[in-house]
C-alpha cells in the first residue's frame, strides 16, 4: 500500500469574512410617528440583509439593505 496523499474537492471549514455592503448604513435611524427605527446590524444568516429596532418596545426584524437605501433616499453618485 503507498502512502501517497490525496486532495478531494472539499469545502474549507473557514467562513470567509468579506467587506459588509450594509456597513455605510448600520447605526443610522429615521422617525416613523412617534418611534425611531434603527439599523442595529447585518443579518447573520444573509448579509444581503439587515436587523433593524424599534426604540418604543424594542421590537427587531429583519429587512433588506436596499429597502432601507430606499427608506434614506441615497443614491449612488456617478464618477466623474
Amino acid at each position: 500500500m503507498s502512502a501517497r496523499q490525496i486532495t478531494l474537492p472539499f469545502r474549507s471549514r473557514w467562513v470567509e469574512f468579506g467587506t459588509d455592503p450594509n456597513a455605510d448604513i448600520l447605526g443610522r435611524s429615521y422617525e416613523e410617528g412617534d418611534a425611531t427605527i434603527t439599523v442595529i446590524e447585518t443579518c447573520l444568516n444573509d448579509p444581503r440583509r439587515v436587523m433593524v429596532e424599534r426604540d418604543i418596545d424594542g421590537h427587531s426584524w429583519s429587512m433588506p439593505g436596499w429597502l432601507m437605501r430606499l427608506v434614506f433616499k441615497e443614491t449612488k453618485r456617478r464618477a466623474a
